[in-house]
């Protein structure tokens, strides 16, 4: 890092702009301005949606930071529904028109969503997005998503809203199962640990409906629990924690390597709530330094 750093420096002491009027990688004259719509999911309503029902409750909320200033040129925005399939194809939707009113909260009717999207519900592998177009007052309209883009204003996603950052839309996977985090306690097997490598039985305890430790973690060396936390969209976060104060024998001091205290994990993965499986990848780091990212599985049940 101290090599990249100094010749970073020494490359700016040499960088001196030739001209304002050097090409831009785009037409300036077809840039126009738009306005930043935060597009947020309102806590307590469902992240995920079910493969087949359409009754779930998806509320929404629409506002306009108080840095966007002006947006008077602004004649309505569009609620818009962008869907990618299991095979990964995008369709699009407007699921409702004329918005005029910040903030607002929407009720998502996914019936009518899915219906405008000429299906007939969710499907598991799906991801349901809801974003938002802007018209202006001449009608020309700034998409909240296309395919050659992706999803508009993600650049200000260090804009704080409400205490938050910046959201330009909200994701809905769709998944087969409906998560019970107690369908995990007990015993449960490590099937992939890329820093072990070795598979070994440990111990989950729930902590509540969004926490569950993991007890005996790197084949029992860990003298600590991991902790997992469960997000509302089925997607796991590991904060970093150390799990193993003192090396151990695994570190085979007699080489003269250093001792290396305080082996950590931070990360992040997703859950099969079906198959009852924690998939994550985390960086493993001690004292000395990192290590990089190592993998990790750990399942419910082997059958």
């Amino acid at each position: 890092m101290k090599k990249i750093f100094l010749a970073f420096i020494a490359l700016s002491l040499f960088f001196v702009p030739q001209s304002c009027k050097k090409d831009l990688p785009y037409p300036i004259d077809e840039v126009t301005r738009g306005v930043l719509i935060d597009v947020y999911r309102l806590t307590g309503t469902d992240a995920v949606l079910e493969e087949g029902n359409v009754s779930s409750i998806c509320r929404v909320k629409l506002s306009i930071p108080e840095k966007q200033g002006d947006y008077s040129f602004m004649k309505c925005a569009q609620l818009v529904a962008v869907l990618q399939g299991a095979d990964k194809k995008m369709s699009t939707a407007v699921v409702q028109d004329n918005i005029t009113q910040f903030p607002i909260e929407i009720t998502l009717n996914l019936a009518e969503v899915y219906g405008k999207l000429g299906k007939s519900g969710p499907t598991a592998g799906e991801i349901l997005y809801i974003t938002a177009n802007v018209v202006k007052n001449d009608g020309l309209v700034i998409p909240g998503w296309t395919e050659k883009t992706g999803f508009n204003n993600v650049d200000f996603a260090g804009w704080q809203v409400e205490g938050r950052n910046y959201s330009s839309n909200v994701r809905y996977p769709v998944v087969k199962c409906l998560l019970n985090i107690n369908s995990f306690v007990g015993t449960a097997y490590v099937t992939l640990d890329e820093w072990w490598e070795e598979e070994y039985e440990v111990e989950i305890v729930k902590v509540s409906d969004s926490e569950i430790q993991v007890l005996g973690m790197i084949a029992g060396e860990a003298d600590k629990p991991l902790s997992i936390k469960i997000n509302a969209d089925y997607t796991v976060t590991i904060p970093r924690q150390i799990i193993v104060t003192q090396s151990g024998y695994w570190w085979d001091p007699i080489n003269g390597r250093p001792t290396y205290n305080d082996f950590s994990l931070e990360g992040s993965g997703i859950i099969d709530a079906c198959e009852l499986v924690i998939t994550f990848t985390a960086t493993c780091r001690v004292q000395a330094g990192s290590f990089g990212n190592c993998s990790f599985e750990i399942r419910k049940n082997l059958d």
